[in-house]
């Protein structure tokens, strides 16, 4: 009898181990999955808070832009630096009116963006007016350090061609 109350007791504890791991198993997969989205999920858009219907007098035109980065995991991220890339030529108007050389690129940065926040910028800049048609294939580059010092760099919109990237 002693024989079999071990043996019916020896089997209880091994099932309650097995869960206890699966347990564990999905728990570790839920952190990485988690971890790799506050990651991957580093985000920055942009909407045309003001866009022209029409150019001025000597082609070009001025869009007003809000830019956002949002960091939707829990730790904060640092050296953030967004590289906006524009398909052709624009020029930023600073607040005075005065007209920046024109680029292709604009960067923005903050030192620190913590988790669970956003930040954002808004920028004015004059695009030839023609070339308004190119303005869906603008995307950005976010590059930052997580709280372990490792650096990430997000592409917005992703690209959806695999074979591309």
């Amino acid at each position: 009898m002693n024989d079999l109350v071990a043996i019916a007791s020896a089997s209880i504890a091994a099932v309650g181990l097995f869960f206890a791991g699966w347990q564990l198993l999905l728990l570790n997969r839920n952190a990485t999955y988690e971890r790799r989205v506050a990651y991957d999920g580093v985000v920055v858009s942009w909407r045309p808070v003001e866009a022209p219907d029409h150019p001025n007098h000597d082609g070009a035109a001025e869009w007003l832009y809000e830019l956002t980065v949002n960091n939707p995991g829990r730790l904060p991220i640092d050296h953030v630096v967004v590289r906006w890339v524009f398909p052709c030529l624009v020029q930023r108007v600073r607040g005075s009116g005065v007209l920046d050389a024109p680029v292709a690129e604009l960067t923005l940065g903050t030192p620190v963006l913590a988790g669970g926040n956003s930040r954002k910028w808004r920028r004015r800049v004059r695009i030839d007016f023609g070339q308004r048609g190119t303005l869906p294939d603008t995307f950005a580059k976010i590059r930052y350090m997580d709280i372990d010092g490792n650096e990430h760099c997000n592409r917005w919109p992703r690209r959806t061609d695999r074979a591309r990237q």
